[in-house]
């Protein structure tokens, strides 16, 4: 079979499959660590995004990457399911319902969760990635870097000592790129480090510059912490443009 996915393409991050994978399992063992360090209060101190404790990033991680996995089992099987049963109310009413479970509780799920999507992974062959699936109705290859996406963001949002400006130069970009909808339009992202660029700017027009690290764009796109903000047309009194919604 011949693949018509170009896996390394610069939106998905220039890697290609072997290196994502790698950095996605390097992603689940920071997991466990920083899930073993959660405290049962820890679990319930509230966290940089709106209305989310520790609680809730272990809940949806721990509840995603068994939706995930079983998008594989099936696309495996020829067939398609939902990402949750239910949809998107289903994953909202869990999460709200089961955060405040006991945190041995909620780390036992995440842990049940990351090995049943690597067994998953594990079992799909080397044109697996092309198999068709519910989520977003496109090939499995949307679930690794949706994946690729959610353990390295949340990560963050666990606040236990890792933070954006560790992450890949890979998943920077393609964070980056995945989240240009989120710009409004007339704007143009300058990372600096890399000479990456990304525009919403019209041709001819006078375009607002965010310019900084290429972490430093990511994080501010995804609204992840990060030690030193982007600047908006080289003047760091300037206000960053406001964002559009998560696509």
């Amino acid at each position: 079979m011949t693949t018509s996915i170009d896996y390394t393409a610069r939106e998905y991050g220039g890697v290609d499959v072997p290196g994502r994978l790698k950095e996605i399992r390097a992603a689940h063992d920071r997991l466990r660590a920083a899930a073993a360090e959660v405290t049962e209060e820890g679990a319930r101190e509230a966290i940089h995004l709106p209305g989310w404790t520790r609680g809730h990033v272990l809940i949806h991680l721990a509840d995603l990457s068994k939706a995930f996995a079983r998008q594989a089992r099936y696309a495996v099987e020829g067939r398609t399911v939902e990402v949750y049963d239910g949809g998107r109310p289903t994953r909202d009413r869990r999460i709200e319902e089961l955060h405040g479970e006991p945190v041995e509780w909620l780390r036992e799920q995440l842990a049940e969760g990351l090995t049943a999507l690597e067994e998953a992974w594990d079992a799909l062959g080397p044109d697996g990635w092309e198999l068709p699936c519910a989520y977003r109705n496109s090939p499995l290859f949307a679930t690794q870097l949706a994946w690729w996406r959610e353990t390295e963001l949340h990560n963050v949002d666990l606040t236990v000592g890792y933070g954006s400006e560790e992450w890949s130069t890979a998943l920077s970009s393609h964070v980056v790129s995945f989240l240009t909808a989120r710009l409004p339009q007339g704007v143009v992202l300058k990372a600096e480090d890399t000479g990456e660029e990304w525009s919403t700017a019209a041709e001819g027009s006078a375009p607002v510059v965010v310019g900084g690290s290429l972490r430093s764009l990511a994080a501010w796109i995804s609204g992840r912490p990060h030690p030193v903000l982007p600047v908006a047309d080289g003047d760091p009194a300037a206000a960053l443009p406001e964002l559009n919604a998560w696509p």
